[in-house]
C-alpha cells in the first residue's frame, strides 16, 4: 500500500518519467518496516494519506511535499509509547500540571544547552506562536512597533499585524553566503512607539545559530532603548555538527532583563500536530508575573494530557532517537550541498547550522518570484515555501524541507534537475 500510494502520486503529476530507475528501486526498497536499533528507520517511506496531513493536502496529489516544517519520520518511539500507555488508562479527565513537567524542561535545557534555569523562571506556553501572540497582547498596544529581522519566519509579522501592531523591518545583511544582523540599521529604527523585537534563535529560514556575542550585543541595544526581546527557540534542539545553541535569556544580564524565551519539543521530536506543546522562560519576575497572569486570564495556561505526556517523554527519553535523527539530517544536508555543487542549475543552497530546512538562493536564475515557484511546483513537482513570504530579502529564494527519507530527497532533486 505504501509503495503504490507514493508512486501513484508521482505518476499523477506526470513526473514518473523523470525518476531515474535507481531512484524508483530505492524508493521501493525503503518501504520496509522500521528496523533501526530502537525501532526506527529513517529510510522508511511512510504513507501519510488519511491522516489529515496539512503538508500533503496543501501540496496536492503527485507533488513532493517539502514545505511546512514537519518531518516524514516516525516520532520517537519512547514518546509514542508514553502516549499509548496514557490512553490505556482509559479516563481523560481534567488534569493538573505536574511538577515533573517543569523539571523535565529544566533538565533538558541543562543537558542540551548547558543552562541551569531556576525553577521559578519556567512556565507553560500554549505553543510558541500562540505564546508570542499573547506576549504582543500583554506588552504592547495597537499602533506600537514590533521589529523583525527578515528574511524571517512570516508568522511574526502576520500575528503582529493581525493585532494592529506596526511591523518594522531591520533586514539582515547577506555577505559572502552568510547572514548577520544589521546593528547599525537597528539603532536607527527605535522611537517612542518601538516596544518589541522578535528574534528567531536559531533562525528560520536561514538556519543560523546565533553566537553569544551577537545575542549579548542585541540585548544591550534593546535594553538601552527600553525594548523587549521575544525569542522563538523552537529549533533550538536541532543544532547540528556538534554546535551549541545559546538560549537568548542566558546571553548575559541584559538578555535576562529584557528577554522572554519560547521553546518546545515539537520540531526536534516531530510533534508539530500536538499544538500547545511548549514552554516559556522569563527571568525577570515582574514580566513573568504579568505574562503568566495574562495566560491564565485567557485560559491558556492549562496544558492538555498529550502535551504533558509527550514533552515529559521527549525530554527524559534516553532512546538515542534524536542524535540518530540529527546525524541522518546532516547526511541529507551534505547530499543537498553535493548535488547542487555537481549540478550547475543556478541554485545555491545555504548550509544550515540548525534544523531540517535549507534556504535556496535562486537569484542567479533571473526569474520573477511567481515564475520561480511555478518552475519548482509545476515543472519539477516539488512543493516548497515561497522565499518572498519571509519578507525583505526573501525574493529569489525558496525554502526546502529535507526532513524526509534520502530516497525521496534524491528523487525530488532529480526532478528539480530535469525542470531547471
Amino acid at each position: 500500500m505504501k509503495r503504490r500510494s507514493f508512486l501513484k502520486g508521482i505518476a499523477a503529476a506526470g513526473a514518473a518519467s523523470l525518476l531515474p530507475v535507481g531512484a524508483v528501486t530505492t524508493l521501493l526498497s525503503s518501504c520496509a518496516e522500521p528496523d533501526g536499533p530502537e525501532g526506527w528507520d529513517f529510510d522508511e517511506v511512510l504513507d501519510r494519506s488519511g491522516t489529515w496531513s496539512l503538508k500533503y493536502e496543501r501540496a496536492g496529489e503527485g507533488k513532493f511535499a517539502m514545505w511546512i516544517a514537519d518531518m516524514d519520520f516516525r516520532t520517537d518511539p519512547v514518546v509514542r509509547k508514553a502516549l499509548r500507555e496514557r490512553l490505556d488508562r482509559d479516563v481523560l479527565g481534567y488534569t493538573s500540571t505536574p511538577e515533573e513537567f517543569f523539571e523535565a524542561i529544566r533538565a533538558w535545557e541543562g543537558k542540551q544547552h548547558g543552562w541551569d534555569i531556576p525553577r521559578e523562571w519556567v512556565g507553560y506556553a500554549p505553543g510558541v506562536i500562540t505564546a508570542i501572540s499573547q506576549a504582543f497582547l500583554t506588552f504592547t498596544q495597537p499602533g506600537d512597533k514590533v521589529i523583525v529581522q527578515p528574511p524571517v519566519y512570516d508568522q511574526f509579522r502576520l500575528y503582529a499585524e493581525r493585532l494592529g501592531r506596526e511591523v518594522v523591518d531591520n533586514p539582515m545583511i547577506f555577505d559572502n553566503g552568510r547572514y548577520r544582523m544589521d546593528f547599525e540599521g537597528l539603532e536607527r529604527l527605535f522611537d517612542a512607539r518601538t516596544k518589541v523585537l522578535v528574534v528567531c534563535n536559531p533562525h528560520n529560514p536561514c538556519g543560523i545559530l546565533w553566537d553569544r556575542e551577537t545575542l549579548e550585543h542585541l540585548a544591550e541595544i534593546c535594553e538601552r532603548h527600553g525594548v523587549l526581546v521575544f525569542s522563538d527557540e523552537i529549533h533550538a534542539d536541532f543544532a547540528l555538527w556538534g554546535r551549541t545553541h545559546v538560549p537568548f535569556c542566558s546571553a548575559g544580564d541584559a538578555a535576562a532583563r529584557v528577554g522572554l524565551m519560547f521553546g518546545g519539543p515539537t520540531k526536534a521530536f516531530n510533534l508539530a500536530g500536538l499544538y500547545g506543546t511548549a514552554f516559556c522562560v522569563i527571568p525577570d519576575s515582574e514580566k513573568r508575573e504579568r505574562y503568566l497572569g495574562a495566560l491564565k486570564a485567557a485560559k491558556l495556561y492549562e496544558p492538555s494530557i498529550p502535551t504533558l505526556v509527550s514533552l515529559i517523554a521527549a525530554y527524559t527519553s534516553e532512546s538515542g532517537w534524536l542524535p540518530a535523527l540529527k546525524e541522518y539530517i546532516q547526511g541529507n544536508i551534505d547530499f543537498v550541498m553535493e548535488f547542487f555543487a555537481q549540478n550547475d542549475l543556478g541554485i545555491r543552497p545555504i548550509r544550515p547550522e540548525a534544523s531540517f530546512l535549507v534556504w535556496l538562493d535562486c537569484r542567479a536564475l533571473g526569474l520573477g518570484q511567481e515564475e520561480l515557484l511555478s518552475r519548482f511546483r509545476d515543472d519539477a513537482g516539488v512543493y516548497l515555501n515561497d522565499g518572498a513570504s519571509y519578507g525583505v530579502g526573501g525574493e529569489g529564494f525558496v525554502r526546502l524541507n529535507i526532513g524526509c527519507p534520502r530516497s525521496v530527497l534524491r528523487a525530488a532533486l532529480s526532478q528539480i534537475k530535469a525542470a531547471f
